[in-house]
């Protein structure tokens, strides 16, 4: 606990950054190019925290106190956390799709790797299967872009703000990196390609050129135009710099001139391993690693102020999705889109739920390729009989049929003529699809749902039922087609103390009540409703059911699935079990998640209800590994789908 003093202290340095970077605020918009952006100092945090939802970064003020930095040093950490930002800004995609840009390179150190591991004899070694090479491969190059980013980040300051070119501020600049371990001496520690490719900040620090162990000569004493090595790249990435190009120019120049001399280097260092077998011996590498294909922590700087690889990750991810919803926004209204506030869905309801969207983007497009593969089985020919032709396959049946016929016939040299051979035709099924598919989803909300397990619940249910919402329309679109009209319609329960229908089957197809009800069904889930009485609303559904609705979902002109997701053991055992076993006996579907962390009674209650005396099992037990619900339910919503559709 902090004293009196010292709390005192850093209340008064609050306000010193507060008004020092409200003075600074022209400054920082002309470098970052965003005049909304705002900055809060926060004694709590040890590295910058950059928010792009709120629009904040937040300041380590603590480290800044600690570090005893002026109001110039400070200065320059915002400008070298943020250097990158107006870029990110431009080009979100582009940075988080650089696996993708650089999986050609990736692959090629992949083989490259496993050619010489096979040479070895060690291609089925454990050590060295292909997923560990690939992952290996992938972050040594993912890293390298990561290392020139700094140095672009590094120059940009300079470039921007000739103040740090000074004597004196540089001289700051140098000490906070050798506090980071950046150093001439940390060079000699690394592998030969790592070493390169810290070295070009290096000789920015340092004006010198680092000895790179190994190497019989320094790649650095290479000619490029002309030019040194190293004032080439230098001047090149500057020039980018000052004519505003970013990633788009960058990452082609790297590939270029600066990739190729990283991957000589690195494949001299995989031409010079050692292998050994992963059994009965530790595995070495010439060079000191105890995994070849381990990443060293020698070389990642831990200390620092500034967001890690993984950070900066996150905060693109996290722009990309504000992007997404900003560009939604103003889609909705070029559209010229129905508000959605008569039908009780504020802005704030949308926004949330447009988060949730985009959170699950990936799921949501594997369930579409699902789909789209799914209803292009169900359009296939089937081959049906059609009576005897004179060529073809022999139809033995036939053929015993007009065997005295055919002994005429071959006395007469003709008995090609005799039908007695199968004529197949390819003819579209009909008719043999449901018309009609209900899925109805019954969700706990009762106080036990705490914030963790509300927020996957919403990605699990926001997934899920837009989902159906793509299959819907799949099918209508894909009608002709199939032959018949099938329409798969969704509804959620919420249930606690009480129960009641947040989302009703939408058969009248109007879009802005069907949107509506999803967001309802998304953002309504709070945990406010009491017990945990799912007994009620099973037998409410049951109820619903007509005498018409029963007679055609024993024909199968009807399906109806129930899904059940609960973080606890049912209030009312018995009447749960009784409500389950009648929805079964309607020729109901019927399955429970259960989620979160359980004890024995609850978890004997819930096989109680959804497991004992059925021929197959109708609860499934996620426990708390919690993250699993989203992709355990469109799983179970997508078997029962491909059921529906092989069965008929």
């Amino acid at each position: 606990m902090l004293d009196l003093d010292e709390q005192a202290l850093i209340e008064e340095s609050k306000k010193h950054c507060e008004v020092f970077l409200q003075k600074e605020q022209r400054s920082l918009a002309t470098f970052t190019r965003d005049p909304s952006l705002m900055y809060i100092p926060d004694p709590k945090l040890e590295r910058f925290l950059l928010d792009p939802s709120k629009g904040v970064l937040y300041l380590p003020l603590q480290s800044f106190l600690d570090g005893k930095l002026d109001d110039n040093q400070i200065m320059w950490h915002i400008y070298y956390e943020l250097s990158l930002y107006s870029d990110w800004k431009k080009q979100t995609k582009k940075y988080l799709n650089r696996k993708k840009d650089w999986q050609k390179e990736i692959d090629h150190m992949t083989s490259y790797i496993l050619d010489r591991i096979k040479k070895e004899g060690l291609e089925e070694d454990c050590a060295y299967q292909p997923k560990i090479i690939s992952n290996y491969a992938r972050k040594e190059i993912l890293d390298l872009l990561h290392l020139l980013d700094k140095q672009i980040s590094f120059l940009r300051v300079l470039q921007m703000c000739p103040i740090y070119r000074d004597k004196e501020n540089f001289e700051g600049i140098v000490s906070y990196m050798k506090q980071t371990g950046k150093t001439i001496e940390s060079i000699s520690q690394m592998p030969r390609h790592r070493a390169f490719a810290n070295s070009l900040l290096i000789i920015e620090l340092y004006k010198r050129v680092p000895t790179i162990e190994g190497c019989d000569e320094n790649p650095f004493n290479r000619k490029v135009f002309n030019q040194s090595f190293f004032n080439f790249i230098h001047y090149q990435l500057v020039r980018q710099i000052n004519n505003e190009q970013g990633i788009i120019e960058r990452d082609p120049f790297i590939r270029s001139f600066i990739f190729p001399i990283f991957e000589q280097l690195w494949k001299e260092e995989i031409d010079e391993m050692v292998f050994y077998k992963s059994e009965g011996q530790k595995k070495e590498q010439v060079g000191g690693s105890e995994n070849p294909f381990e990443q060293s922590k020698a070389d990642e700087i831990s200390d620092s102020l500034e967001s890690t690889q993984e950070e900066e990750k996150k905060i693109l991810q996290e722009m990309l999705d504000k992007q997404e919803q900003i560009s939604w926004n103003v889609q909705n209204t070029i559209q010229g889109k129905v508000d959605l506030v008569p039908y009780g869905i504020s802005e704030t309801d949308q926004q949330l739920f447009q988060f949730y969207s985009n959170k699950m983007k990936m799921e949501r497009e594997q369930m579409r390729q699902f789909w789209k593969k799914l209803i292009g089985d169900a359009k296939k020919e089937v081959s049906v009989k059609r009576g005897d032709q004179i060529k073809g396959k022999l139809n033995v049946g036939s053929f015993i049929n007009s065997y005295p016929d055919f002994v005429e016939a071959e006395k007469k040299g003709n008995y090609k003529n005799i039908p007695i051979f199968n004529r197949y035709l390819l003819e579209p099924q009909t008719d043999r699809l449901p018309e009609r598919i209900e899925i109805s989803f019954v969700i706990d909300n009762s106080g036990s749902m705490n914030a963790s397990k509300i927020e996957v619940a919403r990605k699990a249910l926001a997934v899920t039922l837009l989902s159906i919402d793509d299959f819907n329309q799949y099918l209508k679109s894909n009608a002709e087609q199939l032959n018949q009209k099938v329409e798969i319609l969704s509804e959620t329960w919420f249930f606690g103390s009480k129960y009641y229908n947040v989302k009703e089957f939408n058969d009248k197809n109007v879009k802005e009540k069907e949107k509506s009800d999803i967001i309802r069904s998304i953002v309504k889930l709070n945990a406010t409703d009491g017990a945990t009485d799912d007994a009620s609303c099973l037998r409410e559904i049951y109820d619903r059911i007509t005498s018409k609705q029963d007679s055609e979902l024993k024909k199968g002109k009807q399906k109806k699935i129930i899904f059940e997701i609960t973080d606890g053991a049912s209030s009312c055992p018995g009447s749960a079990k009784e409500a389950v076993q009648e929805l079964l006996s309607k020729n109901v579907e019927i399955y429970a998640f259960q989620m979160g962390k359980s004890n024995n009674t609850n978890e004997k209650i819930f096989n109680f209800i959804w497991n004992e005396g059925y021929k197959e099992p109708h609860g499934i037990m996620i426990g708390e590994q919690i993250e699993r619900l989203p992709k355990e339910l469109l799983k179970a919503v997508g078997k029962n789908m491909q059921s529906v559709f092989d069965n008929y």
